[in-house]
C-alpha cells in the first residue's frame, strides 16, 4: 500500500494481480431465471418482434409516401432511409411468421409423437 496511489483492486491486494475465477453456471438455472425476468418471452420472441415490425412498416410507408412526394434536392438520404425503414418492418413481419410456423410445426410434431393416453373405465 506504501506505492499506491490508485484504490484499484490490485493495489489493494498489495501489488499482486488477482487470479479470474473460473465462473461456472447451470445453464439450467440461468434459463430458469431468464425465463422469470421475461416472463417466459424468451421462447416465444416473434411475439416480440411482431409489434416493433407493424411499428416499423407503419413509420416506413409514412416516410416513404412523404419523401417520395417532396422532391427537393436534400431528400435522397431522406429517401433511402424511409425505404430502409419500409424493407426493416417487412423483415420483421417475415421473421416473426417465419418463427411463428416453425413453432406451430415443432408443436404439430410433439402432438403425433406423444403416445395416446390408455381410455379409461367408462362411468
Amino acid at each position: 500500500m506504501m506505492g499506491c496511489k490508485s484504490n484499484s483492486l490490485t493495489c489493494l491486494q498489495g501489488g499482486k494481480p488477482a487470479l479470474p475465477l473460473a465462473a461456472t453456471t447451470d445453464s439450467t438455472a440461468t434459463l430458469n431465471k431468464l425465463a422469470l425476468a421475461t416472463g417466459g418471452t424468451e421462447k416465444s420472441w416473434y411475439r416480440c418482434i411482431f409489434p416493433f415490425g407493424i411499428v416499423a412498416l407503419v413509420i416506413g410507408v409514412a416516410a416513404t409516401c412523404i419523401t417520395f412526394i417532396i422532391n427537393g434536392p436534400q431528400m435522397d438520404i431522406a429517401k433511402a432511409v424511409s425505404v430502409a425503414t419500409l424493407m426493416f418492418g417487412v423483415g420483421l413481419l417475415v421473421a416473426a411468421y417465419i418463427c411463428w410456423r416453425a413453432k406451430r410445426e415443432r408443436q404439430r410434431q410433439r402432438q403425433r409423437e406423444e403416445p395416446l393416453p390408455l381410455e379409461q373405465g367408462a362411468l
